[in-house]
């Protein structure tokens, strides 16, 4: 089984399309992060909103293929953070997606992860280290490990090792609750294989961040990786499994 924890519904393209890529490519079941970008980096609450409805839709679409998260910018009121997180987890979605609303290391945050503390789900954030054409706000690893040492009890998904490194994985090694996925970037070699012999396999979760990069190409680096049996299964499905409690 392959279970791709990193998937968009994006606005212009079906979740059709989407299902019959990843079946061709031998992906089982998927988790969709939402068309996070579709307003920009500082989305208002009703777009939030309208992104986080076609979530719903396509998940129900997709008819047990698919998984969803809600999408949410924490720089929002807190009495809509809740409610709206409230909302989306009644509707049957498993967690939350932050992408470059707010630096996760900001005490805005706090609404959120207390949400996210109370009902048990886990949070998928994006982090990339950048030297050009980074956001204003948009978190690295050094911030996602501040943000998990703040709050020991919320399983953190640090999204896009190809675009953390190495030095990305240090830097979250000795925090047990975050978890990093495959997914970013060309399917560089060796990173997946640092990461396993650094933190281990458990806390490893493939990731395409698909349509925005190939199936094929973002599985191949974890199947082409050299890895035990054991290994693979824990990072193609055991731990995605796990995390959401399906």
């Amino acid at each position: 089984m392959i279970y791709d924890i990193h998937t968009h519904n994006m606005q212009h393209q079906g979740c059709g399309i989407l299902m019959e890529q990843a079946r061709q490519h031998g992906i089982d079941r998927f988790l969709l992060l939402g068309d996070v970008l579709r307003y920009g980096e500082f989305p208002t609450a009703e777009e939030v909103s309208e992104i986080n409805d076609d979530t719903i839709a396509c998940v129900k679409e997709c008819h047990g293929m698919a998984d969803g998260f809600c999408f949410m910018n924490p720089a929002l009121p807190p009495e809509f953070i809740r409610s709206e997180v409230s909302r989306c987890l009644q509707a049957g979605l498993k967690g939350v997606k932050l992408e470059i609303s707010v630096c996760c290391r900001k005490p805005v945050m706090d609404t959120l992860m207390q949400e996210l503390e109370k009902y048990d789900v886990p949070l998928l954030h994006h982090c990339w280290f950048k030297t050009v054409n980074k956001y204003a706000e948009e978190s690295d690893p050094v911030d996602i490990s501040i943000l998990a040492k703040r709050f020991p009890r919320v399983r953190i998904v640090m999204a896009h090792l190809c675009g953390c490194g190495y030095r990305g994985v240090e830097y979250i090694a000795d925090c047990p609750n975050v978890y990093v996925d495959t997914s970013g970037g060309q399917p560089e070699n060796g990173f997946l294989q640092y990461a396993v012999k650094r933190i281990g396999a458990d806390r490893l979760l493939y990731g395409s961040d698909a349509p925005c990069r190939d199936f094929g190409c973002q599985v191949g680096k974890v199947l082409d990786g050299g890895l035990s049996a054991g290994d693979l299964d824990k990072i193609l499905y055991k731990n995605a499994l796990e995390l959401l409690k399906i």
